[in-house]
């Protein structure tokens, strides 16, 4: 890999970052009452989703990569989907009966978040599991795991080191996007970005990724709503 590359890769992946995680939702702070209202979650899930795609479609037709890269693949899905379904039980035993407590508990501002969004109706609800799921299971999975760890290291001479060095920045950069508001809730998103990277890396593929965010987002609601409703 040429010596300019690896800084315009880290450009395009930082520009990439603010463009489709930290824009949208700051458009929807400002252009939207507070609390957003269901239609513009459903559509920052969609604008996360549309952008993620584009930017890696983009970046993947310049370096003459194929989708497959990124561990877009049918390939052992019904094996990588029980995998991904796995991670979730250990992880709400953690966190709920851990972590969670230790920032606060029903104080915590996740916690309320989920409520408050609960008291304002069914459609409020909806829309922010819609989020999690699109917004996360499938834009940020295809984001920080099939474009960081998939596609980036091939291009490096040195591919595991620089799949290190990816796997651990997926991890920071992930756990920094989330803005955690305690050191519990720094661990727990710290423990997410390891699990969704450590998926990754025993797989090559984004579908036990994709099924343990997404399922994960739905899970810790109910879990929320069961615990503190």
């Amino acid at each position: 890999m040429s010596g300019t590359a690896p800084v315009r890769t880290c450009a395009v992946l930082l520009a990439g970052t603010v463009l489709c995680f930290v824009a949208p939702p700051l458009a929807v702070g400002v252009l939207a009452p507070a609390p957003p209202p269901p239609p513009a979650l459903v559509a920052l899930a969609l604008v996360e989703l549309a952008l993620a795609a584009l930017v890696v479609s983009w970046w993947l037709r310049r370096r003459g990569l194929g989708a497959d890269s990124v561990g877009l693949t049918s390939r052992s899905w019904g094996r990588d989907t029980l995998l991904g379904a796995a991670t979730v039980p250990p992880r709400l035993l953690l966190e709920f009966g851990v972590l969670v407590p230790a920032a606060g508990g029903a104080l915590n501002p996740g916690v309320q978040e989920v409520l408050s969004t609960a008291a304002a109706g069914a459609s409020a609800l909806t829309a922010t599991l819609l989020l999690g799921i699109v917004g996360g299971g499938l834009a940020e999975e295809l984001y920080f795991r099939g474009f960081l760890l998939g596609a980036v290291p091939r291009l490096f001479a040195r591919r595991r080191a620089a799949l290190y060095g990816a796997a651990a920045v997926s991890v920071v950069l992930f756990a920094v996007l989330h803005l955690p508001a305690s050191p519990p809730d720094a661990a727990a998103i710290l423990l997410a970005g390891l699990v969704y990277t450590g998926l990754f890396l025993a797989t090559g593929r984004l579908t036990a990724t994709v099924v343990a965010h997404a399922l994960w987002n739905t899970a810790a609601v109910v879990a929320v709503l069961a615990l503190y409703a």
